[in-house]
């Protein structure tokens, strides 16, 4: 099982289910963080009114020092996105319980404080690998590790009542702590996976939602458009006083046709994007069907390689690139419009040019097409600039978003 810090990538190019893979990740990022706070309160415990003479010192900060190599490289490559395994992490939790047990057996002493460390790192084991049978074994073994340290140190006859009962009760808690981490992971798994798969069943019926207006109102729409075109041509042939008002109403029928028509192309062409499909390739079929749609040439031009993106952050792009194809053909008398897409290394920047007639001031006013892109963009951790050629030289709609934790990207 291999994980990587991708939120979502396209189930096209992945197993059905990976929420196991997932919850690891999810678990692995809990400890490296929480063995990272760990070992920085150890080293000030050790170093505040430190005696740099006890021999133990030097052992015990070589054994963080070591474990903090170890955490911060697989830190690193989760979140540069190298792939992590599994063995990874037991490797991690290996080194936990080893360097503990011999800091414990260096320091010769029943009282010493580092025993409570057992039990974050039992807690990570438990929440990185959720088998309760693995769990159960792994605290199994360190407390028998523990407890054969502690008698080995200290023989059995010299250990009184008292200190084998606080003994007795470390290993409780051990099992414990690996119990109750175990049963609130579980429960958090069953609740993400109940979660993901009402995104399946919502994303299975908005293909087929989109399907079915494919298959119905827009083929009806179309006939109708193809109805007032001919419409349009008889009434041109004929001569009357009515003539130019019925050719009026007719053109003006026709445009909304093609609107409407163009407006139903939203939820048939984001289909492919439920289905996982690359955002490049379902806007360069959007654009070619705006062109067939409105008669006016559309292209997409796209540089740099389309990284795994996630569902959301595609959908709401391809959302902002409809509406602004949309303001282009009903405001902007336009002849001509592109989408760019431009695939950096520390983000994406669409852009969607016309040639129209340009946008006047307080555009973000009149309705609400402008603010839903913003809101967007915004959503996505980008934003959304508007290029205002003035009278006669276009508009250019961009929204950038960057990648990472904090963006819309990977």
């Amino acid at each position: 099982m291999r994980i990587t810090p991708h939120h979502v990538v396209d189930e096209s190019r992945q197993p059905p289910d990976r929420t196991g893979v997932d919850d690891l990740l999810y678990g692995a990022r809990v400890a490296v963080w929480v063995r990272h706070f760990v070992l920085l309160a150890w080293f000030a415990q050790m170093n505040y009114r430190a005696n740099f003479a006890d021999p133990n010192y030097v052992p015990n900060s070589l054994f963080a020092a070591a474990t903090l190599a170890l955490n911060g490289y697989v830190h690193y490559r989760i979140l540069t996105g190298r792939t992590v395994t599994w063995r990874w992490m037991l490797a991690l939790s290996v080194m936990d319980v080893t360097m503990l047990t011999a800091g414990i057996a260096v320091s010769s002493s029943f009282q010493n404080s580092f025993f409570v460390l057992y039990y974050p790192a039992l807690a990570m084991f438990a929440v990185v690998f959720t088998s309760s049978r693995l769990s159960f074994l792994a605290v199994t073994l360190v407390a028998a590790a523990y407890a054969t340290v502690s008698v080995l140190m200290e023989p059995v006859v010299d250990l009184e009542a008292k200190e084998e009962k606080i003994l007795f009760t470390r290993i409780v808690v051990m099992y414990g702590i690996v119990v109750a981490v175990n049963l609130i992971s579980r429960f958090e798994r069953i609740r993400r996976r109940e979660a993901v798969e009402r995104e399946r069943e919502l994303q299975r019926e908005r293909v087929e939602l989109s399907q079915t207006i494919h298959d119905t109102i827009a083929q009806s729409t179309y006939m109708i458009g193809i109805g007032i075109e001919t419409a349009v041509e008889l009434a041109d042939d004929r001569e009357g006083e009515n003539r130019d008002e019925i050719l009026a109403k007719l053109y003006a029928t026709h445009a909304l046709s093609k609107s409407t028509m163009w407006e139903l192309r939203h939820p048939i062409d984001a289909g492919p994007l439920f289905e996982g499909r690359e955002l490049s390739r379902v806007l360069r079929s959007h654009a070619s069907t705006f062109a067939t749609i409105t008669s006016i040439p559309a292209e997409m031009v796209q540089s740099g390689r389309e990284p795994p993106l996630p569902a959301l952050t595609r959908r709401l792009l391809f959302s902002i690139a409809h509406n602004a194809m949309t303001n282009a053909l009903r405001h902007a008398e336009a002849s001509r419009v592109t989408v760019s897409l431009d695939f950096g290394d520390d983000g994406l920047r669409m852009s969607i040019s016309d040639d129209g007639v340009g946008l006047s001031e307080g555009y973000t006013e009149r309705g609400h097409g402008f603010r839903n892109m913003q809101a967007d963009a915004e959503r996505m951790g980008g934003h959304l600039e508007v290029s205002l050629g003035g009278p006669g030289r276009g508009t250019t709609v961009t929204c950038v978003v960057p990648y990472g934790p904090h963006g819309g990207g990977m």
